[in-house]
Protein backbone atom coordinates (compact mmCIF):
# COMPACT_ATOMS: atom_id res chain seq x y z
CA UNK A 1 0.00 0.00 0.00
CA UNK A 2 2.77 2.26 0.93
CA UNK A 3 4.84 1.39 -2.49
CA UNK A 4 1.73 2.10 -4.16
CA UNK A 5 1.25 5.54 -2.69
CA UNK A 6 4.18 6.59 -3.48
CA UNK A 7 4.10 5.74 -7.25
CA UNK A 8 1.36 7.49 -7.09
CA UNK A 9 2.97 10.78 -5.82
CA UNK A 10 5.50 10.20 -8.09
CA UNK A 11 3.42 10.25 -10.73
CA UNK A 12 1.61 13.27 -9.58
CA UNK A 13 4.84 15.07 -9.07
CA UNK A 14 5.95 14.34 -12.44
CA UNK A 15 3.00 15.69 -14.08
CA UNK A 16 2.94 18.85 -12.78
CA UNK A 17 6.37 19.47 -13.11
CA UNK A 18 5.66 18.78 -16.91
CA UNK A 19 2.69 21.45 -16.45
CA UNK A 20 4.77 23.65 -14.45
CA UNK A 21 7.78 24.37 -17.36
CA UNK A 22 5.44 25.23 -19.51
CA UNK A 23 6.84 23.12 -22.48
CA UNK A 24 4.10 21.31 -24.36
CA UNK A 25 5.42 21.60 -27.72
CA UNK A 26 5.23 19.19 -30.47
CA UNK A 27 7.76 18.02 -33.08
CA UNK A 28 10.51 20.44 -32.29
CA UNK A 29 12.72 21.87 -35.12
CA UNK A 30 15.50 22.96 -35.16
CA UNK A 31 16.56 26.52 -37.16
CA UNK A 32 19.28 26.74 -39.46
CA UNK A 33 20.86 29.06 -41.59
CA UNK A 34 18.78 30.33 -44.29
CA UNK A 35 19.10 28.47 -47.68
CA UNK A 36 18.54 28.98 -50.94
CA UNK A 37 14.57 29.56 -52.43
CA UNK A 38 13.20 26.97 -55.02
CA UNK A 39 12.30 29.34 -57.98
CA UNK A 40 8.44 29.49 -58.95
CA UNK A 41 7.55 28.45 -62.91
CA UNK A 42 4.55 30.86 -63.40
CA UNK A 43 3.15 27.75 -65.64
CA UNK A 44 2.63 25.81 -62.62
CA UNK A 45 0.89 28.36 -60.13
CA UNK A 46 -1.87 28.07 -58.05
CA UNK A 47 -2.75 31.00 -55.78
CA UNK A 48 -3.37 30.05 -51.97
CA UNK A 49 -7.15 30.71 -50.98
CA UNK A 50 -6.77 33.15 -47.98
CA UNK A 51 -10.04 32.67 -46.62
CA UNK A 52 -9.26 29.20 -45.77
CA UNK A 53 -5.90 28.84 -45.12
CA UNK A 54 -4.69 30.17 -41.77
CA UNK A 55 -1.74 29.45 -39.20
CA UNK A 56 -2.35 28.35 -35.65
CA UNK A 57 -0.51 29.27 -32.87
CA UNK A 58 -0.01 28.21 -29.15
CA UNK A 59 2.27 29.50 -26.55
CA UNK A 60 3.07 28.33 -22.95
CA UNK A 61 3.54 29.87 -19.63
CA UNK A 62 3.73 28.24 -16.19
CA UNK A 63 0.03 26.51 -15.73
CA UNK A 64 -1.51 28.02 -18.95
CA UNK A 65 -1.17 28.74 -22.34
CA UNK A 66 -2.49 30.90 -25.16
CA UNK A 67 -3.52 29.98 -28.60
CA UNK A 68 -5.14 31.39 -31.93
CA UNK A 69 -5.17 31.56 -35.16
CA UNK A 70 -3.26 33.64 -38.19
CA UNK A 71 -5.06 34.14 -41.61
CA UNK A 72 -2.86 33.38 -44.84
CA UNK A 73 -2.86 37.02 -46.61
CA UNK A 74 -1.51 36.28 -49.98
CA UNK A 75 0.47 32.55 -51.36
CA UNK A 76 1.23 30.72 -54.02
CA UNK A 77 2.00 27.40 -54.82
CA UNK A 78 4.23 26.38 -57.55
CA UNK A 79 2.00 23.05 -57.54
CA UNK A 80 0.82 20.47 -60.47
CA UNK A 81 -0.45 16.90 -60.63
CA UNK A 82 0.01 16.67 -56.53
CA UNK A 83 3.88 17.37 -57.63
CA UNK A 84 5.33 20.70 -55.12
CA UNK A 85 8.13 22.82 -56.84
CA UNK A 86 8.30 25.83 -54.60
CA UNK A 87 5.92 28.23 -53.04
CA UNK A 88 5.87 31.37 -50.84
CA UNK A 89 3.39 32.28 -48.23
CA UNK A 90 2.85 35.22 -46.45
CA UNK A 91 0.87 36.15 -42.89
CA UNK A 92 0.10 39.79 -41.93
CA UNK A 93 0.61 40.17 -38.10
CA UNK A 94 -2.32 42.11 -37.80
CA UNK A 95 -4.67 39.50 -38.22
CA UNK A 96 -3.79 37.54 -35.32
CA UNK A 97 -6.80 35.99 -33.65
CA UNK A 98 -6.81 35.14 -30.29
CA UNK A 99 -9.34 32.37 -29.37
CA UNK A 100 -8.66 31.15 -25.95
CA UNK A 101 -10.24 34.37 -23.81
CA UNK A 102 -13.66 35.01 -23.77
CA UNK A 103 -15.64 38.15 -25.16
CA UNK A 104 -16.95 38.55 -21.60
CA UNK A 105 -12.92 38.36 -20.35
CA UNK A 106 -12.10 41.34 -23.00
CA UNK A 107 -11.83 38.81 -26.13
CA UNK A 108 -7.99 38.99 -25.97
CA UNK A 109 -7.58 42.45 -27.11
CA UNK A 110 -4.97 42.98 -24.35
CA UNK A 111 -2.86 39.39 -25.10
CA UNK A 112 -3.25 40.85 -29.02
CA UNK A 113 -1.83 43.87 -28.32
CA UNK A 114 0.97 42.97 -26.65
CA UNK A 115 1.73 40.27 -28.86
CA UNK A 116 1.93 42.56 -31.57
CA UNK A 117 4.17 45.31 -29.59
CA UNK A 118 7.54 46.20 -28.69
CA UNK A 119 8.29 43.37 -26.50
CA UNK A 120 7.35 40.35 -29.19
CA UNK A 121 6.53 40.72 -32.60
CA UNK A 122 6.92 44.26 -33.32
CA UNK A 123 4.24 44.37 -36.01
CA UNK A 124 4.56 48.21 -36.96
CA UNK A 125 7.93 47.76 -38.00
CA UNK A 126 7.87 44.16 -39.08
CA UNK A 127 4.19 43.75 -40.42
CA UNK A 128 4.48 40.34 -42.30
CA UNK A 129 6.12 36.45 -41.45
CA UNK A 130 6.97 34.88 -44.81
CA UNK A 131 7.65 31.00 -45.55
CA UNK A 132 9.68 30.16 -48.57
CA UNK A 133 10.19 26.83 -49.45
CA UNK A 134 13.61 25.60 -50.26
CA UNK A 135 15.38 22.17 -50.90
CA UNK A 136 13.06 20.74 -53.65
CA UNK A 137 14.28 18.19 -55.56
CA UNK A 138 14.52 18.89 -59.33
CA UNK A 139 11.86 16.49 -59.90
CA UNK A 140 9.28 17.79 -57.78
CA UNK A 141 8.22 16.98 -53.71
CA UNK A 142 5.19 14.36 -54.79
CA UNK A 143 2.40 15.56 -51.67
CA UNK A 144 1.31 12.15 -51.24
CA UNK A 145 3.82 10.58 -50.03
CA UNK A 146 5.91 13.29 -48.81
CA UNK A 147 6.49 13.62 -45.06
CA UNK A 148 7.85 17.31 -44.94
CA UNK A 149 8.84 20.27 -46.18
CA UNK A 150 11.58 22.84 -45.84
CA UNK A 151 11.47 26.13 -46.15
CA UNK A 152 12.78 29.79 -45.15
CA UNK A 153 10.62 31.17 -42.10
CA UNK A 154 11.30 35.08 -41.73
CA UNK A 155 10.12 36.57 -38.23
CA UNK A 156 10.77 40.21 -37.59
CA UNK A 157 13.52 40.19 -40.56
CA UNK A 158 15.54 36.99 -39.81
CA UNK A 159 15.41 34.37 -41.68
CA UNK A 160 16.08 30.57 -40.44
CA UNK A 161 15.91 27.38 -42.21
CA UNK A 162 13.47 25.13 -40.72
CA UNK A 163 11.73 21.36 -41.77
CA UNK A 164 7.98 21.14 -40.91
CA UNK A 165 6.26 17.89 -40.88
CA UNK A 166 3.18 16.96 -43.08
CA UNK A 167 0.14 15.44 -41.79
CA UNK A 168 -1.53 15.19 -45.19
CA UNK A 169 -2.14 16.40 -48.91
CA UNK A 170 -5.70 16.30 -50.73
CA UNK A 171 -7.15 17.09 -53.93
CA UNK A 172 -10.60 17.78 -54.34
CA UNK A 173 -11.36 15.81 -57.65
CA UNK A 174 -14.69 18.25 -58.30
CA UNK A 175 -12.61 21.70 -58.10
CA UNK A 176 -8.95 20.75 -58.56
CA UNK A 177 -7.95 22.67 -55.26
CA UNK A 178 -5.29 20.93 -53.08
CA UNK A 179 -5.59 21.03 -49.39
CA UNK A 180 -2.45 20.53 -47.38
CA UNK A 181 -2.15 20.33 -43.70
CA UNK A 182 1.12 20.03 -41.19
CA UNK A 183 1.23 18.16 -38.26
CA UNK A 184 1.61 20.21 -34.59
CA UNK A 185 5.54 21.23 -34.98
CA UNK A 186 7.53 23.71 -32.38
CA UNK A 187 9.64 26.26 -33.03
CA UNK A 188 11.98 28.83 -30.47
CA UNK A 189 10.50 31.72 -30.89
CA UNK A 190 14.16 33.22 -29.87
CA UNK A 191 16.08 31.98 -32.75
CA UNK A 192 14.41 35.04 -34.45
CA UNK A 193 14.82 37.65 -32.18
CA UNK A 194 11.42 37.20 -30.08
CA UNK A 195 12.77 36.95 -25.91
CA UNK A 196 10.58 38.80 -23.57
CA UNK A 197 10.39 36.40 -20.76
CA UNK A 198 12.70 34.13 -21.88
CA UNK A 199 14.58 32.10 -18.78
CA UNK A 200 17.51 32.08 -21.36
CA UNK A 201 17.60 35.88 -21.45
CA UNK A 202 16.47 37.41 -18.05
CA UNK A 203 17.38 36.25 -14.75
CA UNK A 204 15.10 36.67 -11.71
CA UNK A 205 11.60 36.22 -13.60
CA UNK A 206 10.49 33.49 -11.17
CA UNK A 207 7.50 31.71 -12.05
CA UNK A 208 6.83 35.09 -14.63
CA UNK A 209 8.51 33.23 -17.09
CA UNK A 210 7.34 32.54 -20.78
CA UNK A 211 8.10 29.01 -22.29
CA UNK A 212 10.50 29.88 -25.72
CA UNK A 213 8.60 27.18 -27.41
CA UNK A 214 5.58 28.14 -30.04
CA UNK A 215 3.40 25.47 -31.22
CA UNK A 216 2.53 26.00 -34.37
CA UNK A 217 0.66 24.16 -37.33
CA UNK A 218 -1.09 25.31 -40.96
CA UNK A 219 -3.70 24.61 -43.44
CA UNK A 220 -2.72 25.69 -46.83
CA UNK A 221 -5.81 25.54 -49.11
CA UNK A 222 -5.37 26.22 -53.02
CA UNK A 223 -8.11 28.14 -55.03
Amino acid sequence: MKKSLLMASIGMLSLMTIACSGNQGQNNVSATDAAEVSQLDSARMLSVDSMNSYLSWKGFKPGGEHFGKLPVSFGTLDLKDGVLHAGRVSIRLDGLVVEDIKPEEGGGDKLRAHLLGEDFFESDKYPEVTFELTDVPASGLELASAKEIKGNLTIKNVTKNISIPLESAVRDEATGAYTITSKHFTINRTDWNVKYGSKNFFSGLGDNFINDDIELAFVLKTK
